[in-house]
């Protein structure tokens, strides 16, 4: 799963990529540049884990709070991306395009595993409606 999520990262990335150095050589801010092309590349992520790398899991949540929970876990990870490519264009004064990368590589890992926790996890205790309530799962038990 960690490979799948990778390889549709990895074309997230050049999504990403395209999208921003299109923007650049437009003149765009780069910081436009890189919140416009994270909304796109989002999407196309978030498609392609539902279709591929996540397929069947948390089959209880509706598409869209998958993509509701997937979308603010990214602007979170967006958040920190933005600082981190700030720092590295202003204060080590990398090339705009080596800095995105930089960022992009330095969130990846923490958007896996809260897209995995979060957005697609399992629950742990799947339960049939109308089916008997298991000691274990009854947490109002009274012990006498």
């Amino acid at each position: 799963m960690l490979i799948k999520f990778a390889v549709v990262g990895l074309s997230g990335v050049g999504v990403n990529m395209v999208v921003y150095m299109y923007l650049i050589a437009l003149s765009a801010n780069y910081m436009v540049a890189a919140g416009c092309s994270f909304g796109i590349a989002v999407t196309s992520n978030f498609v392609w884990n539902v279709l591929w790398t996540f397929k069947g899991r948390a089959e209880d949540k509706s598409i869209s709070k998958k993509y509701a929970s997937f979308f603010v876990i990214s602007i979170m990870n967006l958040g920190v991306n933005l600082l981190v490519l700030q720092f590295l264009v202003e204060y080590v004064q990398a090339g705009k395009t080596l800095a995105q990368l930089v960022s992009i590589a330095l969130v990846s890992g923490l958007n896996f595993l809260l897209n995995y926790q979060i957005t697609f996890g399992e629950r742990r205790c799947k339960q049939e409606k109308g089916a008997p309530v298991s000691y274990e799962a009854n947490s109002y038990t009274n012990l006498q």
